[in-house]
C-alpha cells in the first residue's frame, strides 16, 4: 500500500505533497508517488521542462521520512489519477484544493472528479498546517466525523479510529436531522419542524457515541457527539458545525452521485464549500476494520407464541453479561390487554441465571414491524432478534413476514430464527 499524491505543480500541491509525505513517515512508508497529468501528449520542448518542474517539486521534499517518486503521465486528470491509484494499489489519495469559484463550474474540478470515481480514501488539503503538527506529534488533529446511518458511514469511522491509532486526534461526532424524520425513527410524537426537540438530541448525541465506540473510546483523545437540526442542506450545516467546533478537517462517506444527483449531495457540497481540509471515504474503500462491535444491549421481540419464544435464548446469548436484553411484545393500538400479566409472562422468558439486565415492554402499534424498529432505535440497542414463523405462498404474499419487514424497516443487525 502507499500514497498517492496528485499535483498540479502549483504551491498548494506543493503543500498537499507535504501532508502525504508527512503521513506516509507516520505509517513507517519508505516511498510516495507524485503524479503530474498532463492533458495533452506534450511536445519535445514542453516535455524536459514539465519534467524538470516535476522533479523539482519532489525533490523540494526536504527532511527525514519516505522517498518521493515522481511520475508523469497524460490523460483526463482525474481517471488517470483513479487509474494509477489502483494500479499501484495505494490506499489513500492526497489532493489539493484550488476551487473557490461559484456556479455550475465549480464541479469540475479534479479534486470532485476524482472523489466521484475513486474506490481509495482521498484527503483534499486546504491548509497543510493541521495535518504536519498531526503528523509531528506537536498537537491533535480536531475532526469533524459526519455520522448517518449508511454503511459507508462506517467505513468513516473505522478510518478515523485509524488516523488516530497513528497520532492524537479530538473527534466531533457531527449528525444533521430533520425532526419530522428523527421522530419517525425513534417512534416519537413529531413536534415542530423548526424548534430543538431535546429528546431527539439526546437520543441522537447517545447513539453517536455508541456509533463511535462509547463515550470513553480509548483511541482518540477526546470525543464529543452534536447532534444539529436541519433546515436546508445537508452539506451547509456540516460546515457551519465544522466552523462552531475549530476543527481541522471534516471525515465523510461518499454515496458517489453522478449527474444532476451530484448537485445536492453531502459530500460534494463539503469538498466544494469547506474552508477546512476534507477527507472523502467512498463506499467500497477497503479500509481495515480497527475495533470490534460489542453487543452491550439486544432486543428479541416475540407474539409469545411457543417458537417466537425462542427467540429469546439468542437474545441472552448475544448480549454482553453486564448488557442488558430488552423483551418486546407488541399490541394493536385496540387491543384489550391485561398488562401486568403480559410482562410477567415476558419476564417469565428469561434463561435461569441469565446475567444481563432484563427490561420487559409491552407497546401499542398497528405495524409490529415499524413498531419493533421504533423501539430498538429508542431503546438504543445493538440487535434486533426475531423468530420467522415461515409463512409461504399466498399468504406470505398478503400479510408479509414480520421478520422480512424489520430487516426492511431497520439498519440494525438482525437475527432471525427459522422454523426447521
Amino acid at each position: 500500500m502507499s500514497i498517492l499524491c496528485g499535483t498540479d505543480l502549483s504551491d498548494a500541491s506543493r503543500g498537499a505533497l507535504d501532508v502525504a509525505r508527512a503521513l506516509a513517515a507516520q505509517r513507517g512508508d519508505r516511498e510516495i508517488v507524485l503524479v503530474h497529468v498532463a492533458d495533452t501528449e506534450p511536445d519535445d520542448r514542453e516535455l524536459p521542462a514539465l519534467r524538470a518542474r516535476l522533479d523539482a517539486q519532489a525533490a523540494g521534499a526536504t527532511g527525514p521520512g519516505p522517498s518521493v517518486r515522481p511520475e508523469l503521465a497524460v490523460g483526463p486528470a482525474d481517471e488517470t489519477l483513479v487509474h494509477l491509484a489502483e494500479t499501484l494499489a495505494s490506499d489513500l489519495i492526497v489532493i489539493a484544493a484550488h476551487s473557490r469559484g461559484h456556479g455550475p463550474s465549480r464541479l469540475g474540478t479534479t479534486a470532485a472528479h476524482v472523489i466521484e470515481r475513486t474506490h481509495v480514501p482521498v484527503i483534499v488539503v486546504r491548509d497543510p498546517t493541521p495535518w504536519l503538527a498531526f503528523a509531528r506529534g506537536d498537537r491533535p488533529l480536531r475532526v469533524l466525523l459526519g455520522i448517518d446511518d449508511s454503511a459507508t458511514c462506517d467505513l468513516g469511522v473505522q478510518w478515523t479510529l485509524a488516523l488516530g491509532k497513528r497520532g492524537p486526534i479530538d473527534v466531533v461526532l457531527g449528525a444533521i436531522y430533520y425532526p419530522d424524520d428523527a421522530a419517525a425513527y425513534y417512534g416519537l410524537p413529531a413536534r415542530s419542524l423548526v424548534e430543538i426537540d431535546p429528546e431527539i438530541e439526546r437520543l441522537l448525541q447517545r447513539d453517536l457515541l455508541r456509533r463511535f465506540g462509547g463515550p470513553a473510546a480509548p483511541i482518540a483523545r477526546s470525543v464529543t457527539a452534536r447532534a444539529r437540526r436541519g433546515l436546508g442542506r445537508i452539506g451547509d450545516h456540516v460546515i457551519e458545525l465544522a466552523r462552531e467546533e475549530n476543527v481541522d478537517a471534516i471525515v465523510v462517506g461518499t454515496s458517489q452521485k453522478t449527474g444532476l444527483g451530484r448537485l445536492g449531495s453531502v459530500s460534494s457540497v463539503i469538498v466544494e464549500d469547506a474552508p477546512e481540509s476534507v477527507v472523502c471515504v467512498p463506499p467500497h474503500a477497503v479500509v481495515v476494520t480497527q475495533t470490534v462491535p460489542i453487543i452491550g444491549q439486544a432486543l428479541v421481540a416475540t407474539d409469545l407464541s411457543q417458537f417466537a419464544n425462542r427467540a429469546v435464548p439468542y437474545a441472552f446469548a448475544l448480549a454482553q453479561p453486564a448488557g442488558e436484553v430488552h423483551i418486546l411484545h407488541v399490541v394493536k393500538d385496540d387491543a384489550e390487554i391485561d398488562e401486568p400479566d403480559l410482562l410477567r409472562q415476558l419476564a417469565a422468558l428469561a434463561p435461569i441465571g441469565a446475567p444481563q439486565k432484563l427490561s420487559a415492554h409491552v407497546v401499542r402499534g398497528d405495524d409490529t414491524a415499524e413498531t419493533i424498529a421504533q423501539c430498538a432505535a429508542r431503546f438504543g440497542v445493538d440487535v434486533i432478534c426475531i423468530a420467522s414463523h415461515g409463512r409461504s405462498g399466498i399468504t406470505r404474499a398478503l400479510v408479509g413476514s414480520v421478520a422480512d419487514r424489520v430487516l426492511r424497516a431497520t439498519r440494525l443487525p438482525v437475527l432471525v430464527l427459522r422454523p426447521a
